[in-house]
């Protein structure tokens, strides 16, 4: 067979000798096969039976045609008839160091319009959210409805136009707003620590009953012998029928106030005297022992030591003598 790659004569017909041949050769080894048997026993072609005398070529539109047309590389159509189309690699070839890809000359606008500069934000908005096909026909239409609001009065109404009810309502609340700052920034004060705090019997006593009493007229609340017994005449006299005070409890062994400053360490707690305080410590000697051997701070310590510690026992050898290393 003969064919060019300078003009491409011959390359399509190599192309499909070579595959027929192939497909004829995969074929034979098919059939040479043990399965062949089974697998015809199950193929069935089936042929249409003619109805009429009508003849019914296959249809194949006029694009395939000339497509099949330009594939066709012998002599009787050159490879100058047919039209081929132009890329972007032989726009590059052609224009060589001077080639610049230009994507905006596809776009699907007027020529005047491809190489608009198109902003993503304008005014605070994304444009992309405005892109519709109708979007004019949907604006004229809420203008329209903006305009009949209007007529109807819809936005004629004074927002300041509020009954007396109400601006009480309001003056009220805004009072309270006020007194809840003030107690905020009270109660933030308090909190706040200048310097170091006082024991609270140095310090001066806030709280007292003419201020109880004051601030409980104030609120409204009457304050008498019936409904507050405690701020009557004889809350005084209440005061001497309080329950004794406790006496201090003092040590058998020393007479002194149990509850006064004295330095009594924990191994002296539950002896009576020295002789048992003596045998306790010369029995706890002796089972310490036990512990001492084996080097163990007491009854508690499970410390493993290290039978070969690796600084000692591991290392390289410097100058010198090799009995250790």
């Amino acid at each position: 067979m003969q064919m060019s790659t300078a003009t491409l004569e011959g390359v399509m017909q190599l192309r499909n000798e070579a595959c027929d041949r192939l497909l004829v050769s995969r074929v034979d080894a098919k059939l040479k096969g043990k399965k062949v048997a089974g697998v015809l026993n199950r193929i069935h072609v089936a042929q249409p039976i003619p109805r009429d005398d009508k003849e019914r070529p296959p249809f194949i539109p006029e694009a395939v045609l000339k497509k099949r047309l330009a594939m066709q590389t012998d002599d009787s159509v050159s490879l100058k008839q047919v039209k081929k189309r132009r890329l972007e690699k032989d726009i590059q070839q052609e224009q060589g160091a001077d080639y610049f890809l230009d994507l905006k000359k596809n776009y699907l606008l007027p020529n005047e319009e491809k190489y608009d500069k198109i902003p993503e934000i304008w005014q605070g908005h994304n444009i992309a959210d405005f892109v519709d096909v109708n979007i004019r026909e949907k604006l004229e239409m809420i203008l329209k409805e903006e305009e009949l609001r209007e007529k109807a009065g819809v936005y004629d109404s004074d927002i300041d136009s509020d009954d007396e009810e109400t601006k009480d309502l309001r003056r009220q609340a805004a009072l309270i707003r006020k007194k809840q700052t003030l107690l905020t920034k009270e109660s933030r004060e308090k909190r706040v620590v200048h310097g170091p705090k006082m024991g609270r019997i140095s310090r001066k006593r806030d709280r007292s009953r003419g201020r109880l009493e004051s601030e409980m007229r104030d609120l409204g609340v009457h304050v008498d012998g019936k409904t507050m017994p405690h701020f009557s005449e004889n809350a005084e006299r209440s005061m001497s029928r309080a329950p004794p005070v406790k006496k201090a409890r003092l040590d058998p062994s020393t007479n002194r106030v149990r509850s006064s400053s004295r330095s009594v360490s924990r191994g002296d707690l539950g002896l009576k005297d020295e002789a048992v305080k003596a045998k306790v410590t010369k029995y706890g000697k002796k089972a310490q022992k036990k512990f001492q051997r084996e080097a163990k701070a007491g009854e508690s310590d499970r410390h493993i030591p290290t039978k070969m510690p690796k600084h000692l026992f591991s290392g390289k050898r410097k100058m010198g003598k090799t009995d250790r290393r």
